[in-house]
């Protein structure tokens, strides 16, 4: 059950114990942002897996920096509110995708400087997020030079190990920053 809240002049988008969405103040994309600003300006395109409220899109944005923005989420309803809460100068560059994260990027081909993975069912990561096949696809789907974002949340199931060692093979140039039960990967192709 997800719950939308208007929070301190922003919208947040949140289950009973995980918050998906807070506007330019989603402390993961923020960290995420500010580890690599300095490359910000030379993103021009940006795919984003697991849209929550559009966040990305916010904090990008208020850091002065325009890209074109891909937002892909399975829920239409997350995606149009998404859309709706989004002021009119920012919505104008936004491609909105109703589709399965998986299935999207399996028979995807384009690239783009900057490609997030921020997918969560409450607080559990889907599994197939940490599969090799999927990383490889996002691999393929990012521009040589390009970024690398995902946040992650462990949960003591075993599958840190799994992604670690995926990530390492197929995102080598990779860091993770903790916070709290968050962990955000930053990887450069």
């Amino acid at each position: 059950m997800l719950e939308l809240y208007l929070y301190r002049g922003g919208w947040q988008l949140a289950t009973l114990d995980a918050l998906y969405s807070d506007g330019d103040r989603y402390a993961p994309l923020v960290r995420a942002f500010k580890e690599v600003k300095p490359r910000l300006a030379a993103v021009k395109s940006v795919l984003v897996m697991g849209t929550g409220l559009g966040s990305a899109v916010h904090i990008f944005r208020r850091m002065g920096y325009h890209a074109r923005f891909t937002l892909v989420d399975y829920d239409a309803v997350i995606l149009k509110l998404a859309m709706e809460l989004m002021p009119d100068e920012q919505s104008k560059d936004i491609n909105p995708i109703c589709a399965d994260a998986r299935n999207f990027i399996a028979g995807h081909n384009e690239q783009y400087d900057m490609l997030i993975v921020d997918i969560f069912e409450s607080r559990v990561v889907p599994a197939f997020v940490t599969e090799n096949s999927f990383l490889q696809k996002c691999h393929q789907c990012i521009s040589t030079g390009g970024i690398f974002i995902m946040n992650y949340m462990e949960n003591k199931d075993g599958r840190w190990a799994t992604l670690k060692e995926n990530l390492d093979k197929i995102f080598p140039t990779n860091k993770i920053i903790e916070q709290g039960l968050n962990r955000i990967i930053i990887a450069t192709v």
